[in-house]
């Protein structure tokens, strides 16, 4: 049986805290001045629709701190406007399990240090946090050492070989996130780093492009082309009677918090956890990348928290299992239609209107440039949009130079956006029509958005 998650707000007496320390002192001397636990946590999006990322995000930074992390050693990217939207109906607070009654209620926001917020959470600035450049970042960034262990929790939307940024306008392309990650390891930034993914297709970041010798272990919350999807949505959606209108949290995310709390301070291997996650995330397929079998036996300890805190257990949660999810990529028109349907109003209905419109016109994008590349064939256009990738998917080095080049033209020409992030599969699928030749889907990018820009309004 699943065993409920465990409060992170436990009051620790004085005593306790006492004894906690002169143990730490007496067993970890050694181990502490030769080994030290950083973390780069980052909610990448924006917009009450998208509470979940950032309630999961201060989730896990208030799981870290109550594990034995040093509030210093960790960096946090969130866009924060959603604790204290004119939507949030308990204003200035986040959520990220369903809660019987606000006395019991676990308010995640509480206490949720953020080192970069607004037009701060961009591709460039968490390369630079990730890499150590204080004066590109701006502001506090790793400072781990060769013999450190780093934890890095990304949560947001992605697509095919990227994961995406405030608005979905800005995206970092997988070819330049494991390129990152190995210059750190050359820069003598970690022993070991742990990489848990929550974005849709985050499976297709890693897979075939993380180095055999690299010492590094990436989990991710879907396979190479499925979504990921929130939880806690619909009539779970409520704390304390109160419906907060918007997913509460992403299903592998939740899950992953879920048996970290409940282990408590009892020794589990990255194994165990793997294992639990996987069953637990029965909406899409968590996989494991890079060295995982040298990660395997492992504790969780060794990244989500040096000392293995123990957590008490959290009776008010309204359910303990996440009993109703939606696809990531269906989480905003769902909540726009629910809103309309809770008030019915004009401004509601318009907005409702507008998303279906902006996905109809990011269907008609893509199946226009894939057209342009396959010879003009409208039909065979509109086809490539719904097929899969290739059943032995992995990047090889010409079709990441290929899709990094496609998808960077089609931010500078097109525009990326959330809603557009389904295209970078099949910007893919047409660098693999051309065998890795950017130049003809390059050309179509140019075509296809120029003639929209001039015939055409373009919705995203």
């Amino acid at each position: 049986s699943v065993q409920p998650p465990c409060s992170l707000h436990r009051r620790v007496s004085s005593s306790t805290a006492m004894l906690r320390a002169v143990a730490l002192a007496s067993f970890g001397v050694a181990a502490v001045q030769g080994e030290d636990h950083w973390a780069v946590l980052v909610a990448g999006s924006n917009g009450f629709y998208n509470y979940r990322h950032q309630a999961d995000v201060c989730h896990a930074y208030s799981l870290l701190i109550k594990r034995g992390f040093e509030a210093d050693k960790i960096i946090t990217m969130i866009y924060d406007d959603v604790a204290n939207s004119a939507a949030n109906p308990i204003k200035g607070k986040l959520y990220n399990y369903p809660w019987k009654t606000m006395e019991e209620a676990v308010d995640v926001y509480a206490g949720c240090n953020i080192d970069y917020s607004g037009e701060q959470v961009t591709p460039d600035r968490f390369v630079a946090v990730l890499s150590g450049d204080a004066e590109t970042a701006g502001g506090k960034v790793l400072g781990s050492k060769a013999d450190d262990h780093v934890f890095v929790n990304f949560v947001d939307h992605g697509g095919v070989g990227l994961i995406a940024f405030p608005d979905g306008q800005k995206v970092l392309h997988s070819k330049k996130l494991v390129s990152t990650l190995e210059a750190m390891h050359k820069k003598g930034m970690y022993k070991q780093l742990m990489f848990y993914l929550e974005t849709c297709e985050s499976g297709s970041i890693f897979e075939g492009l993380l180095p055999t010798d690299l010492p590094v272990y990436a989990l991710t919350a879907a396979n190479a082309e499925e979504s990921s999807w929130g939880t806690y949505c619909g009539s779970d959606a409520t704390v304390g009677g109160t419906s907060i209108q918007s997913c509460l949290g992403d299903l592998f995310s939740v899950n992953w918090m879920m048996d970290t709390e409940s282990a408590g301070s009892s020794k589990e291997t990255l194994l165990q956890q793997f294992n639990q996650v996987k069953q637990l995330t029965n909406k899409s397929h968590v996989m494991q990348y890079g060295q995982v079998s040298s990660f395997m036996e492992e504790d969780t300890s060794d990244f989500e928290g040096p000392s293995g805190t123990l957590l008490s257990p959290a009776a008010g949660l309204s359910t303990s299992v996440p009993q109703s999810s939606v696809d990531s990529r269906d989480i905003k028109l769902d909540y726009l239609y629910r809103k309309y349907l809770s008030s019915g109003d004009s401004a509601a209905a318009q907005a409702l209107t507008e998303e279906i419109q902006a996905r109809q016109s990011v269907q008609k994008l893509g199946a226009s440039i894939a057209a342009r590349v396959l010879g003009g064939d409208a039909a065979e256009g509109t086809k490539l949009l719904g097929a899969r990738l290739p059943g032995a998917f992995a990047w090889t080095a010409p079709m990441a130079s290929c899709h990094e080049s496609v998808v960077g033209a089609f931010g500078e020409r097109c525009g990326w956006s959330e809603g557009r992030l389904s295209l970078s599969k099949v910007l893919y699928l047409l660098c693999d029509r051309t065998s890795g030749d950017a130049s003809p889907v390059l050309k179509a990018i140019d075509a296809a958005c120029e003639a929209r820009s001039e015939g055409e309004q373009i919705v995203v």
